[in-house]
């Protein structure tokens, strides 16, 4: 990073003094929280999801393989993906089984390297973002308390934004290949890390292609050839684990988390349409996926793979049923919640303080509601700090809306603006009306490089102004 990074490119984006302090800055800030979470007995493990990972890792350490118990058999494992697994089992083995601070130690260093690929990311759309995106990412609150978990998104994030940079540095290098490779081994890391990319290549080939065609300057034929190595590779990576599972278990999937997260999504829908509510909907699809796997015979019943093709078909039909003015309105208000909501939003959980957010308050309209939070605010420290933090989000969403517009309307980055935005929308969709920081982890790249570009423009003006205030 501190020499020269391709031969169109005479300096580099940051010196070694920025790379220092930037490092130490964001392990710093992350083992100061961890600090403080362990100090004041909070919670390292979140629950269900923590809970999964250390129990595969314990399996690990314990039978040297990722096995589990699962629908009252003990076999290979087919939910979680393999890579954190076996990663918090090395370190859980040398630390002690006990010390999950160990794991967020760790996960503090990994995401400082995640900091870094978000300034390069910047900076290869655009050389004054560089070091605005990686100081945002170092201080950017998601990032920072996520790695104080026992949670596969601090791993997940390091190789799938090291993937992003490598992509979009593909279009600035000679080195075009290697880039390409590079991306699709920390894409094909990110998905065996966590099951969120399964459908990325789809939107990757397409939009790398038109991002090589467009700034790469290549043929439509190699640009094409180029996108499809991420996605070959990335295919590639999963392919023995779905190989095993149909040697297992008779079907040939990735993984058996896809189909418990149709569910709760449709859940999710049918909580914002009425007539679904009234219908009682929610509880007629648990009831079918359970009398549709009480049907089985006895050994289908213990194969996890027949139980979560049974939920995707039954979660598929009943989303079917589902207006799509309220699918609209549930993505909607999921992307909304996903960008303004502050990383705060978890601490008050991770600490035990059972807080009461305006959205928990009683109230007849929005305004009392309103009224009867702020006057809650004085007396209740942690809100006030979430209030503050939330308006720090605001004017976050407010830098990234100026910085994706001024990069639209810039010949030169806008088509790396809309290669982020279409990120975005990958999974914005994937999410439907789920939204919280932990959801929208995977859209931290692109929030930052956004709002990064945003406060260059303010930059710019300001300096614009003067300047025409000194002549």
């Amino acid at each position: 990073m501190t020499t020269q990074m391709t031969s169109t490119e005479p300096t580099p984006l940051f010196t070694r003094n920025q790379v220092i302090v930037l490092f130490l800055a964001a392990v710093a800030l992350r083992l100061a929280y961890l600090g403080i979470v362990v100090a004041l007995d909070g919670n390292i493990n979140n629950g269900s999801d923590s809970g999964k990972f250390l129990q595969l890792a314990a399996n690990i350490n314990k039978f040297g393989s990722l096995v589990n118990w699962d629908l009252g058999v003990f076999g290979r494992d087919t939910g979680r993906m393999p890579l954190y697994p076996y990663l918090i089992a090395g370190i859980l083995d040398i630390a002690g089984e006990q010390r999950l601070w160990a794991v967020a130690f760790i996960q503090a260093f990994v995401d400082a390297s995640t900091v870094f690929a978000i300034g390069l990311l910047a900076g290869a759309i655009d050389r004054r973002w560089a070091l605005p995106a990686a100081i945002l990412a170092c201080i950017w609150a998601s990032l920072v308390i996520l790695t104080s978990f026992v949670l596969a998104d601090t791993v997940f994030m390091a190789f799938f934004c090291w993937g992003l940079c490598a992509c979009v540095w593909a279009t600035r290098s000679e080195r075009k290949l290697l880039l390409v490779v590079a991306a699709g081994l920390a894409f094909s890391l990110a998905l065996l890390t966590r099951p969120t990319l399964m459908f990325f290549p789809y939107f990757l080939v397409p939009a790398l292609t038109v991002l090589l065609w467009a700034r790469g300057n290549q043929s439509w034929r190699r640009a094409v050839l180029l996108a499809l190595v991420p996605a070959v590779m990335m295919f590639a990576a999963v392919a023995p684990r779905a190989s095993e599972n149909y040697h297992q278990y008779g079907t040939l999937v990735v993984t058996t988390q896809s189909g418990n997260h149709a569910l709760d999504v449709v859940d999710q829908f049918i909580r914002l349409c009425d007539r679904c509510v009234n219908e009682d909907m929610e509880t007629k699809m648990h009831a079918e996926v359970k009398a549709r796997l009480k049907a089985q015979s006895r050994v289908d019943q213990q194969n996890p793979t027949i139980l979560d093709g049974i939920r995707r078909g039954v979660a598929i039909e009943y989303l079917k049923q589902i207006p799509l003015g309220t699918l609209f309105k549930g993505t909607i208000l999921g992307s909304v919640r996903s960008a303004f909501q502050s990383g705060i939003y978890v601490t008050g959980h991770q600490f035990r303080l059972d807080p009461k957010f305006l959205s928990t308050v009683p109230g007849d309209s929005f305004t009392g509601r309103l009224w009867t939070f702020v006057k809650t605010l004085p007396s209740d420290g942690f809100l006030l700090l979430w209030a503050i933090a939330q308006l720090f989000a605001i004017t976050a969403v407010a830098l990234q809306i100026s910085g994706a517009l001024r990069g639209v309307h810039e010949r030169e980055t806008r088509p790396y603006i809309l290669f982020l935005l279409g990120i975005a929308a990958y999974f914005l969709a994937l999410n439907g009306p789920f939204g919280n920081p932990r959801y929208a982890i995977p859209l931290t790249p692109v929030f930052v490089v956004l709002a990064a570009a945003g406060i260059s423009g303010l930059l710019a003006r300001c300096a614009l102004k003067r300047s025409s205030v000194t002549e």
